[in-house]
C-alpha cells in the first residue's frame, strides 16, 4: 500500500494565495476582454506550481510599478510594503491580498526594530523579498556584518535547525545586542508531525521536496529500487508541495511498482524464448534469429505490461498473462523490424537495426556497384524475413499456452485484429508522406490522428488491455475503450515530439529519421498552414541534413506556434483522459494505477 500523510500540501496561507489566482484565472478568462493577472514576489519554491502559472499566462513581478488600472495583482502571502500598497490605492489598481497575517505582523516588527537602529537578519532565504534584509545562509557570511551592529535575527522555515543552531552560537559570541524573533509556522509543526507519524507506519517515505524536485527525478529513482509490492511506503512533503501534486507522487508510484515487479517477470520469460531460439544448425539461420534475439529484449515492455493490467483489473492478480506478454512483446520487435526497413532506420533501442548490421558486415568487403546493391536488398531481405518470423512466433506462443482456454479463439482473433489494424495504420503512415510530399494529397489533422488510432492506439494500449481483460473472459467497456483511445494518441504525439526535440542518447533512435521520412504529424499539419511553410518544406524530407539543418527545423516548429499547438493538444488529451478515469466504475486502486500510466506516459523522455 502507498500512504500519504493526514497532514498534507502547503500551509494554509500559500493554499489560499493559490485558490485565489486559479478563481481570477477561471473567471478573467471566460471574458472577451481578460484582465492580465500578476502576482506580486515569489511565494512558493516549488518549479511545477512556477512553470504552470507561466504556461497560463499569470506572471510574478517585484516592482508593481509596472502596473496599470486594467491588471489584476495577487498580494501572496508574504505580503506587501506598507510603500507598494500605497502605489495600488493611488493608481487604482485591483488587488486581492492573501497575506498571511502572521507575516504581516512579522513584517511590522522588522519595520520597528530597522527603525530603532537594529540590522535586520534572516538565517535562510529572504522571504519577505525585503530590501532592509540581509540573508546569511553560512558562517562565512557573518563575517560581512559590522561587528558594532546590533541584530534583529529572523530564522528562514526551511532552513535546517541544526545549522541554525550553530550560526546562532557564532553570532551570539560576536555580537553584544541580539534579538531573536521566534517566529513560527504551525502548518509547518503540523506537516511534520504528520511526516513523523507516517515514516513509522510504513516500510520507507519519499519526501518531496528534499529527497526529490519533480516527477521525472522520482520516477528515474524508483525504477532503479528494489521495491516490494507486499511492503507499505509513504510519500511526504514540505511545506511547497500542492495536495494534487502529492497525490500524483503517489499515482506514479503505484503505477511504477506495479510495471518493476512485471518488468523483472518479462525480462525473465524473454530470456528465455530469445536462447530457446538461438539453437539452429544452419549458420545463417543460427546469425540471423541471434540477431531477432538481441533486438527482442532491452525494450521498455509497456505492452506486455498492460497485459497484466489489464488482467489485474479484472481478477485482482496477474497469474496468467506472462506468456502473451511474451507473445505481445515479440509482436512489436517484429513490427519495428519491418518499421525500421520503412524508415532506412539506424538505431532501434539503442542498438543497430537488422538491415544497417547486414550493411556493415558485408558493404565493406567490396566497392562495385552491383555488389553494393546486392547487398542492401539482402539487408532489407533479412529483415522483412526476420519480421515476419516474429509474428508467426508470436502467434505460436499464444496457441501453445492458451489453446485450452475456453475463449482461445476470441484472444487469437483479437491478437489477429490487432496486428491486422497495425498494418493499416502502417499503410497510412508510408502512403500519406509520399501523397503530401509530392503534391498529391494534403495531409489534415484528421488523416493523422486516424494513424495515431490504428498504428498507437489499438496497439499499444487498447490491444493489450483487451488481451488481458480476456484472460478473465471479460471484454473492455465502451468508455474504458475510449479512454485507452485517448491515451494512445497521447503516447504517439509524445512520441513525435520526442522524435523530434528528444536527445538521440536518451530516446534510444535517431532524432532526425521523422524528418528524413516526411512523418506526417500535427507539428506537420500545424506548420504546413502557416508563413513558414516554404521554409520548412525546403528541410523537412531532405534526404540527407547538417546538424545547422536539424535545428533549423526546430527553430522553425517552434516560432511558427507548431510545437506549442501540439503541446497543448498533449496537455488537453492528458486532463481529459484524468477526468475519463474518474468516470469509471473502477477500485480506487484501479483508478490509482490508470492515473500512475498517464503520468508515466507524460514524464517519459524516451
Amino acid at each position: 500500500m502507498i500512504y500519504l500523510p493526514k497532514e498534507k500540501g502547503l500551509c494554509s496561507t500559500i493554499n489560499q494565495t493559490l485558490n485565489t489566482i486559479y478563481e481570477l484565472y477561471e473567471k478573467e478568462i471566460s471574458k472577451t476582454n481578460p484582465h492580465n493577472i500578476y502576482v506580486y514576489k515569489d511565494f512558493i519554491n516549488n518549479n511545477l506550481v512556477i512553470k504552470e502559472l507561466n504556461e497560463l499566462g499569470i506572471k510574478i513581478i517585484d516592482d508593481v510599478k509596472t502596473l496599470s488600472s486594467d491588471d489584476l495583482l495577487v498580494i501572496t502571502n508574504i505580503g506587501i510594503t506598507s510603500n507598494d500598497l500605497k502605489y495600488l490605492k493611488d493608481n487604482h489598481i485591483s488587488y486581492f491580498d492573501t497575506s498571511c497575517p502572521k507575516i504581516n505582523k512579522l513584517r511590522k516588527s522588522v519595520t520597528t526594530h530597522f527603525n530603532r537602529g537594529y540590522k535586520v537578519i534572516v538565517i535562510g532565504d529572504n522571504f519577505l523579498h525585503d530590501e532592509r534584509i540581509t540573508s546569511i545562509k553560512k558562517i562565512n557570511d557573518i563575517d560581512k556584518i559590522n561587528k558594532n551592529n546590533k541584530l534583529y535575527i529572523i530564522k528562514d522555515l526551511n532552513y535546517p535547525k541544526e545549522e541554525y543552531d550553530n550560526l546562532i552560537e557564532v553570532i551570539k559570541k560576536e555580537f553584544k545586542e541580539i534579538v531573536i524573533e521566534n517566529f513560527k509556522c504551525e502548518n509547518k509543526d503540523k506537516l511534520l508531525n504528520s511526516n513523523k507519524e507516517l515514516e513509522n507506519k510504513v516500510n520507507k517515505t519519499f519526501t518531496l521536496g528534499k529527497d526529490f524536485y519533480n516527477l521525472n527525478e522520482f520516477s528515474t529513482y524508483i525504477l532503479k529500487e528494489d521495491l516490494n509490492e507486499k511492503e507499505d511506503y509513504g510519500i511526504c512533503s514540505i511545506l511547497n508541495t500542492p495536495a494534487k501534486e502529492l497525490d500524483n507522487y503517489k499515482y506514479l508510484l503505484r503505477f511504477l511498482i506495479f510495471y518493476k515487479a512485471r518488468l523483472k517477470e518479462l525480462i525473465v520469460n524473454q530470456d528465455k524464448l530469445n536462447k530457446s531460439l538461438n539453437e539452429e544448425d544452419n549458420e545463417y539461420v543460427n546469425t540471423s534469429l541471434k540477431d531477432f534475439s538481441d533486438l527482442n529484449q532491452d525494450g521498455k515492455y509497456i505492452r506486455g505490461t498492460l497485459i497484466a493490467l489489464g488482467e489485474y483489473i479484472t481478477s485482482g492478480h496477474t497469474k496468467n498473462y506472462l506468456n502473451l506478454a511474451t507473445a505481445y512483446e515479440t509482436f512489436e520487435t517484429s513490427i519495428l523490424i519491418h518499421d525500421d526497413i520503412i524508415d532506412n532506420a539506424k538505431l532501434r533501442r539503442g542498438k543497430m537495426t537488422i538491415p544497417r548490421r547486414i550493411c556493415q558486415k558485408y558493404l565493406h568487403k567490396r566497392k562495385d556497384l552491383t555488389y553494393h546493391n546486392d547487398t542492401l536488398k539482402l539487408a532489407n531481405s533479412i529483415g522483412i524475413c526476420l519480421g515476419d518470423y516474429g509474428l508467426f512466433l508470436a502467434n505460436k506462443i499464444i496457441y501453445d499456452n492458451y489453446a485450452k482456454y475456453k475463449n482461445f479463439n476470441k484472444i487469437l482473433s483479437t491478437y489477429n485484429d490487432i496486428v491486422i489494424k497495425t498494418i493499416k495504420g502502417e499503410v497510412l503512415d508510408v502512403y500519406l508522406p509520399f501523397m503530401a510530399k509530392y503534391n498529391y494529397n494534403v495531409t489534415k489533422e484528421e488523416d493523422i490522428i486516424n494513424i495515431y488510432h490504428l498504428k498507437t492506439s489499438l496497439y499499444t494500449l487498447i490491444g493489450p488491455f483487451s488481451l488481458g481483460c480476456l484472460l478473465n473472459e471479460e471484454e473492455l467497456s465502451e468508455e474504458f475503450t475510449n479512454l485507452l483511445n485517448n491515451m494512445g494518441i497521447y503516447f504517439q504525439i509524445k512520441d513525435d515530439l520526442l522524435g523530434i526535440f528528444g536527445k538521440s542518447k536518451v530516446t534510444g533512435k535517431s532524432n532526425t529519421s521523422d524528418i528524413l521520412e516526411f512523418k506526417q504529424t500535427l507539428l506537420y499539419s500545424y506548420i504546413i498552414k502557416t508563413p513558414y511553410k516554404d521554409e520548412f518544406l525546403k528541410l523537412y524530407g531532405k534526404s540527407s541534413l547538417t546538424e545547422k539543418e536539424v535545428n533549423k527545423i526546430k527553430h522553425l516548429l517552434e516560432i511558427s506556434q507548431a510545437k506549442k499547438y501540439t503541446e497543448n493538444y498533449l496537455e488537453n488529451i492528458y486532463y481529459n483522459s484524468l477526468n475519463m478515469i474518474e468516470s469509471l466504475h473502477l477500485k480506487e486502486d484501479y483508478k490509482d494505477l490508470l492515473k500512475g500510466l498517464l503520468i508515466f506516459l507524460n514524464i517519459r523522455e524516451k
